[in-house]
């Protein structure tokens, strides 16, 4: 009874996704236009709209139905945490609904924002974090065998992310000053990229070890944009593959273990002979559950979706929610919306890079080219895991999966891609 009254409540969302879809397009064709002469609102609310939506309104189209998708696959994943009645997930509506309308008022007022101001104390802000890990390392609370979080309350915050915007920020703000010049790159700008980079990606390591490569994947693609010397970038690129590697193979950290084991588990799925392929997928436990009831939720709803809130696998996956979100949303919505947000995210990354076009300075480009692509990148390696293309990892998809904190900084990141994107009105 309680999973049917359930299933009928979970059916009333799709009401919500389709008003969504609506309003998302009702702001596209406001934020599009230059005039707003007979529209179907007054030219004063459409004012108003525009004043709360600064920056490229192509941008804020993703965040809306990316974050429109994430709120109604939450809701249905997040059921199983509430089985004693049939309205106790409401609770995480309204939760997750209040975190969601706070991270699109800090996304708002960022893009109104001077990006360059906005970014004055950022080496203070990078070295805040490192403290923090250490922290959260040494006395935060172990979840999953990791210490990554701070308890502040009723709010965990990972100071991870924190550590990745702000090192996004401050490689950019570097090479930004840099530009004039190729010969600036001396030996002094490279111990400086070793030190903030090194420093960073070690300390996440220790507990982390898929967010310190997605940091260094990201601080690759900046020295690239940000024309450093390929000597210089080969030599940063050595030093981290090495301290990866020493890391892992010393066993140092509390995530090297768990590296060391889904390297194998891997491979043997992928590379091993017929005997090796059938043990690692007859294992019921361990480091292949998850990927073999993620692999099982896609197969089942691909052609077939089973529609919104009617997920079965999500009882079965400890992290339905997050890290292999992927797999529900195609459970529940098919291989058409499994299609539809990697292009979304392509979009994404194809508005942020394009603003290096027109930024009306070196730190604009550089910073809105980064950002989207940490976020892009992140997103790809969570549906890779989910469909077995990758080890597994615990890479949230952004604005998608769940998350508190998580959620905040990619509003933070996107708010700045959004302000850099307003540099297009004054170039135009």
């Amino acid at each position: 009874m309680i999973h049917k009254e359930r299933s009928t409540l979970y059916d009333k969302t799709i009401y919500l996704a389709v008003t969504l879809f609506d309003k998302t397009i009702f702001l596209f064709r406001i934020m599009k236009s230059k005039t707003s002469p007979s529209e179907a609102v007054a030219p004063s609310k459409t004012a108003y709209i525009r004043s709360l939506m600064a920056g490229d309104y192509q941008l804020w189209c993703i965040v809306l139905i990316l974050n429109g998708i994430g709120f109604l696959v939450q809701f249905s994943a997040k059921s199983k945490y509430h089985l004693g009645g049939a309205m106790e997930p409401l609770s995480y509506l309204i939760k997750n609904g209040i975190i969601l309308i706070a991270s699109l008022l800090i996304m708002s007022y960022i893009s109104r924002q001077d990006y360059v101001r906005l970014t004055r104390f950022n080496n203070l802000v990078l070295f805040a974090s490192w403290l923090l890990i250490g922290f959260a390392y040494a006395f935060g609370p172990s979840k999953g065998g990791a210490s990554r979080w701070i308890d502040i309350g009723p709010i965990s915050f990972m100071p991870s992310d924190m550590a990745k915007l702000a090192l996004i920020i401050s490689l950019s703000k570097l090479f930004a000053t840099k530009q004039a010049s190729p010969d600036a790159y001396n030996k002094w700008t490279l111990a400086t990229i070793l030190f903030q980079v090194g420093i960073t990606c070690f300390l996440i390591m220790l507990s982390n070890f898929s967010t310190s490569i997605l940091i260094g994947g990201t601080s690759f693609v900046l020295m690239l944009f940000g024309r450093v010397p390929w000597r210089s970038i080969w030599i940063v690129v050595s030093v981290m593959v090495g301290l990866g590697i020493g890391v892992v193979v010393l066993g140092i950290g509390q995530r090297a273990e768990t590296v060391q084991s889904r390297i194998k588990s891997y491979i043997k799925r992928t590379v091993g002979n017929e005997k090796g392929k059938e043990e690692s997928s007859d294992k019921d436990e361990g480091e292949n559950y998850q990927l073999h009831q993620s692999q099982m939720a896609i197969a089942s709803g691909a052609l077939q979706p089973l529609g919104p809130g009617k997920s079965q696998f999500r009882y079965l996956l400890s992290q339905a929610d997050s890290d292999f979100i992927y797999a529900t949303v195609i459970e529940e919505y098919g291989i058409i919306m499994g299609l539809f947000l990697p292009f979304v995210y392509l979009w994404l990354l194809m508005r942020g890079i394009r603003v290096i076009q027109y930024s009306a300075k070196p730190l604009g480009g550089l910073l809105s080219a980064g950002l989207a692509f940490s976020l892009v990148v992140q997103a790809f390696i969570n549906m890779f895991v989910s469909v077995g293309a990758i080890p597994v990892t615990g890479q949230p998809m952004p604005m998608i999966s769940a998350g508190g904190t998580s959620l905040i900084f990619t509003a933070i990141s996107m708010g700045l891609i959004m302000s850099i994107s307003k540099d297009k009105e004054l170039h135009a």
